[in-house]
């Protein structure tokens, strides 16, 4: 962080190109979403589905509730930055906390399951505050309040039943049978790509999450061993980097 500072544009200003490593970040971030997708463990998940829901909505409505009150306080006639101030301290870094969890071998365990299932339903709430933000910049509509809000619920609730119940059995039945068990892991691995260059752009366009279709891309393929094996052998020294 302080490199960043030092090296950056209001001091040295050195860095070249900083949007490369902008992307270089958001490529690291995409991959971890992707592998937290991986790492669901269902059955675990349906233990402690109620209490993941409860502390994403007291983890995530709690800070921006202070932070709003806090930014109204300080200047009440400027409701959209005290939206903002909120949404700035709502988020829950999802990157970082795979990279411990995974890092300290409990990304299974219940309190693993816990944390990673609150923080996406966390970064959903968030998301959806920030894009009612966006639409509060410009000319206010119900479309625009409306559109990121129905996107986001309907890819989480919608996207991910279908990412759990109905394609691993459609793949079960149509897809693996077309290649040797040893090959699964690596065509499933292809696939899973197919499907995050296909639900990255869709969860954009539709004011939702890039991340969002990263982590429903990584969803379906949550059962899969030989998918899990694979990815992991695949990008564990690049996620590391």
């Amino acid at each position: 962080i302080f490199t960043g500072i030092l090296l950056g544009p209001n001091l040295a200003a050195y860095v070249p190109s900083p949007e490369s490593f902008v992307m270089l970040g958001e490529i690291g971030l995409i991959l971890l979403v992707i592998e937290a997708g991986i790492d669901i463990d269902l059955t675990t998940l349906k233990l402690i589905g109620s209490r993941g829901m409860l502390i994403a909505l007291v983890g995530s409505i709690l800070p921006i509730a202070i932070a709003f009150v806090v930014a109204i306080a300080l200047d009440p006639t400027n409701i959209q930055s005290a939206i903002a101030a909120g949404a700035c301290f709502g988020p829950t870094s999802l990157g970082i906390a795979m990279n411990i969890l995974r890092q300290g071998k409990i990304v299974n365990t219940p309190v693993g399951q816990l944390i990673v299932s609150a923080a996406v339903i966390d970064d959903m709430i968030a998301l959806i505050i920030l894009s009612q933000l966006g639409a509060l910049a410009g000319e206010v509509t119900v479309a625009s309040v409306l559109v990121p809000i129905v996107s986001a619920l309907a890819f989480l609730i919608i996207g991910g039943y279908a990412a759990v119940f109905i394609l691993p059995s459609f793949l079960d039945r149509f897809f693996y049978t077309r290649f040797k068990k040893e090959n699964n892991g690596a065509a499933g691995l292809a696939l899973m790509f197919l499907i995050l260059f296909a639900m990255m752009p869709a969860t954009y366009y539709a004011k939702s999450s890039f991340l969002m279709g990263a982590f429903l891309s990584g969803l379906v393929f949550c059962r899969n061993h030989d998918v899990h094996v694979r990815f992991v052998s695949q990008f564990k020294r690049l996620l590391q980097w």
